[in-house]
């Protein structure tokens, strides 16, 4: 059988509801980022996969680990470019809510840009004074089959 080398982010995970208690709200990465197995599952079973790099948090002697979510890489790689290697150093806005339950959804968000919902309600990052993107409307008629 043949292996192929993975890249694992080393690290404590950073702990969303304490730096949402404490209101920290600048970061920075200081790591690529890699891909890395959850330990959630997919439906069929399969593990889910999740994009992972050690991020600097203010007062904080160490960088921690985060797992960062589609809109926080969508908006990294509007700002910054498609290598995760370019998205270090740059200082970020940190905005995590606090949902229902123990959930803390962190954004790490470039300047000059902006945390919205689109028109489903999910959270987007988009670049101050533009409108987060929609789905152009499509009549039944139109469907080609």
């Amino acid at each position: 059988m043949d292996y192929e080398k993975k890249e694992f982010i080393a690290g404590k995970w950073a702990d969303k509801a304490e730096l949402y208690e404490k209101r920290v709200s600048k970061a920075k990465i200081v790591t690529e980022t890699n891909p890395e197995t959850s330990a959630f599952k997919n439906e069929d079973g399969t593990p889910q996969m999740q994009d992972v790099c050690r991020v600097q948090f203010p007062g904080y002697p160490e960088a921690l680990k985060v797992s960062l979510n589609r809109a926080t890489i969508n908006s990294l790689v509007d700002a910054f470019g498609r290598a995760s290697k370019d998205w270090q150093g740059h200082v970020l806005m940190l905005e995590i809510d606090k949902l229902p339950g123990k959930k803390f959804p962190l954004y790490l968000i470039p300047e000059g840009y902006k945390r919205t919902e689109d028109e489903n309600g999910y959270s987007v990052i988009v670049k101050q004074g533009a409108a987060p993107a929609s789905v152009p409307d499509v009549q039944l008629e139109d469907v080609p089959f």
